[in-house]
This record gives C-alpha cells, sequence and structure tokens, in this order.
C-alpha cells in the first residue's frame, strides 16, 4: 500500500508538466480553446437531435450551419448601422478636437494667471518626461510598423483560425461520446465512480456559469446599445455591444463600454448631462442584471468571492492572454469543486447545482464504458 504516495506525486507531477505544456502552447491552442467552448455550449442541442433519431454528425453540422445563419443575419442587421455611426464619428472627429481645447483653455488661461511660475515647472516637468518616453515610443513604432509588414502573415492566420476553428467545433460535437469514452477509460476502475460524479458536478457547474454569462452579455449588450442609440451617443451601437458582451470577462464591460459613451457623449454635447444619462444606462443595465437577469438565469452563482474572482481573472489574462480572462472564472469554480470534494453541501458553489439534482447527473446516466 505504500505505492500511493509516489502515485499521487505522479499525478502532481504530471498536472505540473501538462499545465506547463497548455502555456507553453498557448498561442497554438487558441483556436482549440474557442472550438471547445463552441462545442460544449452547443452540445446539449446535439444531444437532444440525437435523441429524436438524428445521426449526431448530421445534428452537429445541422447546429453549427443554423449557428451561422443567425449570426450572418445579426451581423447583416446591425453592421449598415454601425458602419454609418463610424462614419459620422471620423466626420466629426475635428469638432471633438477643436472641442476639447475650447474646454481646456479657459483652465489653461486660469492656471497662466494664478500660479504662472507652478505651470511653467509643470510643464518644464511633462516636457522632461516626454522626452524620457522617446525611446519608449520609438520601440513601439518599431513594433507597429513590424505588425504592419506582417500583417498579411496575420490576415492569413486570422483566416485559417475562421476556418479551423468551426472544423474543430464540428469534429468535438461529432465524436463527443467518444472523447468522453476514452478520458474516462483512463480512468482505473476503483475511481471510475468517484470520478464521474465530480465531473458530472463540474459539468454542471460550467453550464450554470456558461448560461448565465452569455444571457446576461447578450442581454446588456442589447441594453447598452439601444440605450446609447437612444441618448445619440457616437457609435452608441458598437459601444453598446462591446460593453455588453465584454461582460463575459467580470468588470471589463464598464471599462470598455462606459468610459468611451461618457467620453464621447461630453464631447457630443459640451456639458455634464449626457455623461450622467449614459451613466444612467448602464447603472439600469447593472441594477437589471443583478435584480431580474442573474437570479432568474444563474440562482446564487458560483458563489466565488469577488477577490477570488478578480484574481483569477488577472492570472489567467496574464498566463493565457484574452483566452485566459474567458476561461479564468470557470476554471476556477472546476478546481473548487474538485478541492472541495463531496463537500458541497451547503456550499456557495453548490447552489449552481442544486437545481438539477432530482435527477441523475448526464454522466453517470450514461451505460458503462468497457
Amino acid at each position: 500500500m505504500r505505492a500511493g504516495p509516489p502515485r499521487t506525486l505522479f499525478a502532481v507531477a504530471a498536472m505540473c508538466l501538462g499545465l506547463a505544456g497548455i502555456y507553453l502552447a498557448r498561442n497554438v491552442l487558441v483556436p482549440f480553446l474557442m472550438a471547445a467552448v463552441i462545442a460544449y455550449t452547443l452540445n446539449p442541442i446535439v444531444a437532444a437531435l440525437e435523441r429524436r433519431g438524428i445521426a449526431r454528425g448530421v445534428g452537429a453540422l445541422v447546429v453549427l450551419s443554423g449557428l451561422t445563419v443567425a449570426l450572418a443575419g445579426v451581423m447583416a442587421a446591425i453592421v449598415p448601422e454601425v458602419v454609418h455611426q463610424v462614419r459620422q464619428f471620423v466626420d466629426r472627429l475635428p469638432g471633438y478636437g477643436e472641442a476639447l481645447i475650447a474646454k481646456v483653455e479657459p483652465v489653461e488661461a486660469y492656471l497662466r494667471e494664478s500660479y504662472p511660475e507652478q505651470l511653467e515647472a509643470l510643464k518644464a516637468r511633462a516636457l522632461e518626461t516626454a522626452r524620457g518616453f522617446l525611446p519608449a515610443l520609438a520601440g513601439w513604432a518599431i513594433s507597429g510598423l513590424k505588425s504592419v509588414m506582417g500583417s498579411a502573415v496575420s490576415l492569413i492566420i486570422g483566416l485559417l483560425t475562421v476556418v479551423v476553428v468551426p472544423v474543430f467545433a464540428y469534429y468535438l460535437l461529432a465524436d463527443a461520446p467518444q472523447i468522453l469514452a476514452t478520458v474516462t477509460g483512463l480512468i482505473p476502475g476503483r475511481l471510475g465512480p468517484q470520478a464521474e460524479r465530480r465531473m458530472a458536478e463540474i459539468d454542471q457547474v460550467l453550464r450554470a456559469w456558461l448560461k448565465g454569462q452569455l444571457t446576461v452579455a447578450v442581454s446588456l449588450a442589447v441594453i447598452y446599445a439601444i440605450g446609447l442609440s437612444i441618448l445619440g451617443v457616437p457609435l452608441g451601437i458598437l459601444i453598446g455591444v462591446v460593453g455588453g458582451l465584454a461582460n463575459l470577462v467580470p468588470y471589463l464591460g464598464l471599462v470598455v463600454g462606459f468610459i468611451p459613451a461618457a467620453l464621447l457623449s461630453f464631447l457630443e454635447t459640451g456639458g455634464w448631462t449626457a455623461p450622467v444619462m449614459v451613466a444612467g444606462v448602464f447603472i439600469f443595465g447593472q441594477i437589471l442584471e443583478g435584480t431580474v437577469i442573474s437570479p432568474r438565469v444563474v440562482g446564487a452563482g458560483l458563489g466565488m468571492p469577488p477577490a477570488l474572482v478578480l484574481l483569477s481573472v488577472l492570472v489567467g489574462g496574464e498566463l493565457f492572454g484574452f483566452t485566459g480572462l474567458l476561461l479564468a472564472v470557470p476554471v476556477t469554480a472546476a478546481g473548487l469543486v474538485m478541492l472541495k470534494g463531496g463537500g458541497l453541501r451547503g456550499g456557495g458553489l453548490d447552489s449552481a447545482t442544486s437545481g438539477r439534482r432530482g435527477s441523475r447527473p448526464a454522466l453517470q446516466r450514461r451505460r458503462p464504458i468497457g
């Protein structure tokens, strides 16, 4: 029985090596991760079609085709208005610059009259700081030039990603049972039932998170886009959609949505009423999300402390870039399920799964493998 600790150490070492390999290959794995998220999201629909007698490969093709058509329809409806708003914004850009200068000039005149020495010292310090930034600016310019020169390669990689992601997603959807059987077959027999229970718990937590995040993001995108458009904010639809979908990453939606919307509304009107109304749109969206959308869709959520959510997002973004930002929270939640083991009763994580305890987990309903 002394073989336990070496096996545990071997498992930990294998996990560390696996994480290191994922980190080193993170850029290559991005299309696969995107495809995995799409397949995981659409798998219940494909499974429902399969129960109705439709072959899994055909069902996967139908669902992916339907998703593509739906996205194309949405883009066809939104893109023309977005292009129109972008053109208006470009036409008004010189006026925004003049308005900004007009706002700054009185402040500069007051400071020049009241604090001439301090203002000159501040200008000298700013000039010195700017000179110190020149090498960094030169580096950024060189990097930008390299990016432009490599734009053809980036375009090719982008096109390949557009093609590869749906292909990966199709094969993951079509072969999901075989993939699950292979993974389950790697688990030692005596650990199989416990591992399947953990996988079922993780599956329930992740599905609750994914359903909630997608619903919240789409709902906020619609609310923000409509509200900002009614207020006449430049690029209102684009900012609203981006700000809403950015809520897939915790705390990012307000940053990329509210700040540019408030700034552009201030430059457009020259007063503070418009930015306050923009703030009202975002506050309304957050209140509606917190009191109606999330309670009805997510329930009590993942039960993760805000500090842990923020830490996981920062670490995920630092290690894996934008993909890490998206996957940080669900991966952390899955890790908490594994760490807590069977002690999920009464905890925050259990609230995301308690609604479906009346039926056996999906993985346990499968026929025994082998």
